[in-house]
C-alpha cells in the first residue's frame, strides 16, 4: 500500500470530526458568555475566548468543501446549542435534593438562562458564522486559489463584526451604559480579529493545503 494512502482521510470523516468540534466550541462559548469578565479592566464575555475558534473551522471547511456543506455544520452546530440550552434549562425546574441544594442553586443560577442574551447570541451565532462562510466561498470566486489570508480575514472581519454588534445590541441595551457596550463591543471585536490574523490565519495556511492533499 503506498504511503499516501496510510495518511488520508475520507471525506465524510473530517466532516463528523469538524461537526463534532464545532459544537463543543459552540455550546462552550454559549455557557461561558454568560460570565462577563474583567480584561484590563474592559468587561469582557468570556465566550470570546473559544468562539473565534469557530471562525477557525468554519473557514476550513468554507475553504475546502465550499458554503452547502460549512452552512450544514453551522445549523447542526445552532440546532445543538439550542437543544442543550432547552435541556439544561428544563432541569432548573426540577426540585432538588436537600443535601445538594448549593449546588442546585449553582445549577439554577448558571442555566436559568436569560432568555434576551440566549436569543442574542443564538441570532448573533446565525449571522455571523453563516456570513462569515458566504464571504469567504464569494472572495474566493473573485480571487480564485490565491490570496488565502485575505479570504479568512476579510470573512472574519465581516462575520465578527455582525457577531459582536448584533449579541452586544440584543443583549445589553438599556441593562448597562452605552459607553460601556462600544467599549465591550469593541474589545470582543479586536480579539476575534487579532486572533484570526495571528492564530487562525497562519493555521489556515498550515491546514487547509495539508487537508486537501490527504482528503478523499
Amino acid at each position: 500500500m503506498p504511503e499516501i494512502s496510510k495518511k488520508t482521510i475520507k471525506k465524510e470523516d473530517l466532516l463528523q470530526i469538524s461537526a463534532f468540534t464545532y459544537i463543543v466550541l459552540i455550546i462552550a462559548a454559549n455557557v461561558m458568555a454568560s460570565k462577563v469578565v474583567s480584561f484590563f479592566n474592559t468587561p469582557l464575555d468570556a465566550g470570546t475566548i473559544t468562539y473565534p475558534f469557530t471562525f477557525l473551522i468554519g473557514d476550513i471547511l468554507s475553504e475546502i468543501f465550499g458554503y452547502k456543506q460549512a452552512r450544514k455544520v453551522i445549523l447542526l452546530g445552532f440546532l445543538a446549542n439550542l437543544a442543550f440550552s432547552a435541556f439544561a434549562l428544563i432541569a432548573t425546574f426540577l426540585p432538588a435534593y436537600n443535601a445538594a441544594e448549593p449546588l442546585s442553586t449553582a445549577y439554577d443560577t448558571l442555566f436559568s438562562y436569560n432568555i434576551r442574551i440566549l436569543a442574542a447570541s443564538f441570532a448573533a451565532y446565525i449571522a455571523g458564522s453563516l456570513l462569515n462562510a458566504a464571504s469567504l466561498v464569494r472572495i474566493r470566486k473573485l480571487t480564485g486559489e490565491k490570496w488565502l489570508a485575505l479570504r479568512t480575514i476579510g470573512s472574519t472581519a465581516l462575520g465578527a463584526f455582525a457577531d459582536t454588534v448584533i449579541f452586544t445590541a440584543a443583549a445589553w441595551a438599556f441593562t448597562m451604559p452605552l459607553s460601556d457596550m462600544i467599549t465591550m463591543a469593541a474589545v470582543s471585536y479586536a480579539v476575534k480579529m487579532i486572533f484570526e490574523a495571528a492564530i487562525a490565519t497562519p493555521i489556515d495556511y498550515i491546514l487547509v493545503p495539508l487537508i486537501k492533499k490527504r482528503v478523499v
